[in-house]
């Protein structure tokens, strides 16, 4: 079983119900969206050894014998809806929200897999830190860049695309995975700080998470 973590993301209390109900379908849909491409490439690469194939078999989807094994033969669009995402992630690893503080400033915590949480806190953070910037231009090639510098930059993701390239995988190859599991599912958080209905996020200690 994955270790297991709580994510506490900061915000504003006094919000909109809608506003609310779009930030948390948003958060689960991003969080079970990085798990399930850790779960593809972790599947590709055991594949690779039960199969003795050394490249990367981007038959994925619907023949390759890995979809049918571990439940992808089934899927015959792309991308994927929320709801077949979510279909995909084990009961132990599902997002839990395990306590809320509604003040102004106030708080949500999360309990789940960390390694999704982690992507997660760091992209948030580090755009609240970009936003107080005043000179900071959030052009649309800015977004671009700072969303591949995340994937470069956090070990959960970097690890899993190292493994898809070692089995001979292209950035074409790789540009629907990322795509519709990592990058637009975590931009999708960008409107929930826009809306100030969240800021920032952390990973707090063991002592913190119990306060």
């Amino acid at each position: 079983m994955p270790t297991q973590g709580i994510l506490r993301v900061h915000g504003q209390g006094e919000v909109e119900v809608e506003l609310v109900i779009a930030y948390l379908a948003d958060l689960k849909h991003a969080y079970n969206s990085i798990i399930l491409f850790e779960s593809i490439i972790d599947g590709l690469e055991r594949a690779s050894r039960d199969f003795h194939s050394p490249r990367y078999p981007f038959g994925l989807y619907m023949e390759w014998p890995v979809a049918r094994r571990r439940g992808f033969g089934h899927i015959r669009e792309w991308p994927l809806s929320p709801q077949e995402v979510a279909s995909h992630v084990p009961a132990s690893e599902q997002l839990v929200l395990s306590a809320v503080r509604l003040s102004s400033p106030g708080s949500w915590d999360f309990l789940g897999a960390l390694n999704p949480l982690e992507v997660l806190r760091k992209y948030l953070s580090d755009r609240h830190e970009r936003r107080k910037d005043g000179e900071y231009r959030e052009t649309a090639e800015r977004r671009k860049l700072d969303l591949e510098n995340l994937v470069l930059e956090n070990r959960v993701i970097s690890e899993r695309i190292g493994i898809a390239r070692a089995l001979g995988a292209t950035k074409r190859d790789l540009a629907p995975l990322l795509n519709e599991l990592v990058y637009r599912p975590i931009k999708r958080l960008d409107r929930s700080q826009d809306q100030g209905v969240i800021t920032h996020a952390e990973i707090p200690q063991a002592d913190d998470s119990k306060d």
